[in-house]
């Protein structure tokens, strides 16, 4: 409606979308900021993980970026779980400013275990300091994984990367019913 809203509005709003369009996809959200924390485990209940998506604030995990340390994270809950369709989305700016393992690093030990990860860069690039933007690493990332990188912009941008990765990475679904 050509209002402004920050970036985590925007970024739940699109990704609410998201969860809807893929009904038959079991979703978790991990949230990191200090260290990485599992806000929802993979569910297929959209109802509870949009809610608890709805809840997530900024800040709520600490006020650095522990980014590296959350694809860790990500991979150990895809290696815990019995999905061979292991697909990372990450939104940030990328400047990792707190993990112990660099990103990089973090994204060849995700190819290695069939991770494939499409980052979404979201931030001001003129920012500097803390608040910088380094889209060069979200790129790699993405590159070395065999995943995509997306500069977000705006909401429309942001919406116009969720539209792509829901044509991209397309999810074999299989279902069993008795009569």
């Amino acid at each position: 409606d050509g209002s402004t809203v920050d970036r985590l509005e925007a970024v739940k709003y699109v990704l609410a979308t998201l969860g809807d369009q893929r009904a038959s996809d079991r979703l978790g959200l991990i949230v990191f900021g200090n260290a990485p924390y599992l806000q929802s485990p993979f569910t297929e209940d959209h109802k509870v993980w949009a809610q608890l998506l709805a809840e997530t604030e900024i800040g709520m995990a600490g006020q650095s970026t522990a980014f590296g340390d959350a694809i860790g994270l990500a991979i150990k809950l895809f290696l815990e779980s019995d999905s061979d369709n292991r697909v990372l989305i990450i939104l940030t700016d990328g400047n990792d400013t707190a993990s112990k393992m660099t990103p990089i690093n973090a994204a060849d030990i995700a190819k290695l275990n069939g991770v494939e990860i499409y980052t979404i860069g979201i931030g001001d690039t003129a920012a500097t300091g803390e608040d910088r933007v380094d889209f060069d690493v979200l790129a790699a990332i993405a590159r070395r994984t065999g995943g995509e990188f997306y500069n977000a912009e705006d909401e429309a941008a942001l919406d116009a990367v969720y539209r792509r990765i829901d044509q991209t990475a397309v999810a074999d679904v299989r279902t069993q019913s008795w009569r």
